[in-house]
């Protein structure tokens, strides 16, 4: 009798505990969801304050939208100059060939070396990722630095900037277009 009643035990607690776990799938569905809906409403909300800022310059939203993608494909290809080290040309950033991109492949590298992730114990592992990450640090530093004085790169986000500001003065003003509610 007692082996029944345990085996009745053990049955309500499993039913119970799936129960639970499927209430905690619901529970992370729907905060899945609300991520999602908070993320477009966020996009949207910046759309909408980039659409307002331009008809406040009296610019066409949508030329000036246009505009915007111009520019930041621009300062992706400058950035890009950052991240691998690369000019264009075939040079490198002086103290930087691998760019920043190098910098977090030596580091985690260096972390993998050192054992991480490090036990909360483990004082040897733990000097040795912070020693790896001031490396990091200073290695993104120094690409940082050259990639901020280099005469192309300045060049370029010079040449950025002026086509940006041409592209916005070719747009029709922000009261030519018709907005729909």
């Amino acid at each position: 009798m007692r082996r029944v009643g345990s085996v009745l035990v053990l049955s309500a607690a499993v039913m119970l505990a799936g129960g639970w776990v499927s209430k905690a799938r619901a529970d992370a569905m729907c905060l899945q969801n609300a991520k999602t809906a908070f993320r477009s409403c966020a996009s949207q909300c910046k759309s909408d304050f980039v659409d307002a800022r331009l008809t406040c310059r009296n610019v066409q939203p949508a030329c000036g939208q246009a505009c915007l993608a111009g520019r930041q494909a621009c300062l992706d290809n400058v950035n890009l100059i950052l991240e691998t080290g690369q000019v264009p040309g075939g040079g490198t950033l002086a103290n930087c060939n691998g760019g920043t991109d190098q910098c977090k492949a030596t580091f985690q590298a260096a972390r993998q070396a050192c054992g991480a992730p490090c036990q909360p114990s483990d004082a040897a592992c733990t000097g040795c990722v912070d020693n790896a990450q001031v490396t990091d640090f200073e290695c993104r530093d120094v690409c940082r630095e050259n990639w901020r004085t280099n005469a192309t790169v300045i060049a370029m986000l010079q040449s950025c900037q002026s086509s940006f500001k041409a592209c916005i003065q070719q747009c029709p003003p922000a009261n030519a277009t018709t907005t729909v509610p």
